[in-house]
């Protein structure tokens, strides 16, 4: 039997992926592959002609067409950490993806909102230094630095 590494080089995340739904149904024919992994009947009928060549799946010829069903080869690929290979997301994972997505958007608007303020005070703050210290070219300097850096900020949130 290959190990891990070996079928890590060889399959693609198309192929685990049909190979997990034939181990969670225990055993599926191409239609019911096709609808549980979302990939095209080709795709599909050829990631699994891969697991039978290397000994991960078995097919069966039935009335309906062929039943793929993991042997025990694969069984122990699986056991073994072979979906740890890839990265397979579930629908939970998915909907955590999301609500960590939607809390990062979230929080990069507020910071927008705070870099925003932060220029407003700076452009305040510069106006009352110059009416107090006038033009001292030290105190301009320091503020074009400042407004420098919020200009940075901003432009880094826009482009994340």
């Amino acid at each position: 039997m290959p190990t891990i590494s070996e079928l890590s080089d060889v399959l693609d995340w198309a192929a685990v992926t049909a190979l997990r739904a034939i181990d969670e149904r225990d055993g599926a024919g191409l239609d019911a592959l096709v609808d549980a992994t979302g990939l095209d009947r080709e795709r599909v009928a050829n990631r699994c002609q891969q697991l039978s060549t290397l000994g991960l799946v078995t097919e069966t010829e039935v009335d309906g067409g062929t039943v793929y069903e993991v042997t025990g080869s694969g069984h122990g690929a699986i056991g073994s950490g072979l979906y740890d290979e890839y990265d397979l997301v579930g629908e939970a994972d998915l909907d955590e993806l999301a609500a960590q997505v939607a809390e990062l958007l979230e929080r990069r608007d507020e910071l927008q909102a705070q870099v925003e303020d932060l220029e407003r005070d700076a452009v305040e703050l510069r106006e009352r230094a110059e009416l107090q210290f006038g033009d001292r070219a030290d105190v301009s300097e320091e503020f074009e630095s400042l407004l420098a850096d919020v200009k940075s900020l901003e432009r880094a949130l826009d482009e994340g």
